[in-house]
């Protein structure tokens, strides 16, 4: 496939492509109920559960941004726990629209005339659940359907300053590592974005 051999070709380049309208990802992580954010974005430590994160950032591609989150079961006992994907733009549009594409089982941002694509695995498993909402929520309760269960507030659309997030479930042994991988795709074709987005599906569920 053309798209795959141009990501291999990529990959091996020193060349970065950086987009003027920059989609960040702050990772999290919700497990018995509370909810922890990876705010500098590649490590954190929950000594409380005995969990530590580490986020690694692969380039792949000038136009695609890939992070592989590493988690880390210090204790004797199984863990379950919901890998959270935050994902906003570093400046504010106006013109900014997020939307959940269920068909296609990712999520959108448009702003001027980019397109972004997001989306993650783990182990295969797509994306368990997806909302778009404004900004000001992403601290509070109102992005929780159910807190303590961990369930996202459904909302399929949002325009300005507003964020999506999707999860991605993980269970983990005792003294195991798990990972998942995480990204976004940006380009002006929903085409283009979507080959991307399957090449990656193929090539992240292989590795996992």
């Amino acid at each position: 496939m053309k798209i795959e051999a141009e990501i291999r070709n990529e990959f091996h380049s020193s060349m970065k492509d950086t987009p003027l309208n920059k989609l960040a990802t702050t990772p999290g992580i919700w497990l018995d109920g509370k909810i922890y954010w990876i705010q500098n974005g590649y490590e954190k430590l929950i000594p409380e559960h005995a969990i530590s994160v580490h986020v690694k950032n692969i380039h792949k591609h000038s136009k695609i941004q890939y992070n592989e989150i590493f988690v880390r079961n210090h204790s004797s006992e199984w863990k379950e726990m919901k890998i959270l994907l935050l994902n906003h733009f570093t400046n504010p549009f106006k013109e900014h629209v997020a939307f959940v594409a269920p068909t296609e089982n990712v999520i959108y941002h448009s702003v001027d005339d980019e397109l972004f694509l997001v989306n993650g695995v783990n182990k295969g498993n797509s994306m368990e659940q997806r909302t778009v909402q404004p900004i000001w929520n992403v601290h509070t309760d109102h992005i929780w359907n159910n807190f303590s269960k961990g369930q996202l507030k459904y909302q399929p659309m949002a325009k300005g300053s507003c964020v999506s997030i999707f999860s991605l479930n993980m269970e983990i042994e005792p003294q195991s590592t798990d990972q998942c991988q995480a990204w976004s795709i940006h380009g002006q074709s929903k085409k283009e974005l979507l080959d991307f987005n399957t090449v990656l599906l193929k090539t992240s569920t292989s590795i996992s």
